[in-house]
């Protein structure tokens, strides 16, 4: 079990947080696909996200996955604040591709 469990952001949603960790195992060429689909599911919510947040972005953290990737690290950042509604698209995107792909 992944010794971060519960403490971070996106634990609160066992869907996301569960399809988060399968991001990690899939080839390189995979997940960056599945990290620019998210990406444009954020922008067409909210064009101007990644502008207003990424100020508030963790910088220090580089313990996770996606912080060793600069696009990913920016992506799965976004998410944290994007309304109810969007992470609910977002889950069933993931889910979707990663049914596929996994």
């Amino acid at each position: 079990m992944n010794v971060n469990y519960k403490n971070r952001w996106y634990d609160k949603y066992p869907d996301l947080s569960r399809s988060l960790e399968e991001l990690k195992g899939l080839k390189k060429q995979d997940r960056d696909k599945l990290i620019h689909g998210l990406k444009d599911i954020i922008l067409d919510y909210d064009n101007e996200l990644f502008d207003k947040h990424v100020l508030e972005f963790p910088m220090t953290y580089r313990r996770r996955w996606y912080d060793k990737d600069p696009f990913s690290w920016l992506v799965i950042n976004a998410l944290e604040y994007v309304d109810e509604d969007l992470i609910t698209d977002i889950i069933l995107y993931l889910e979707e591709k990663l049914q596929i792909l996994v």
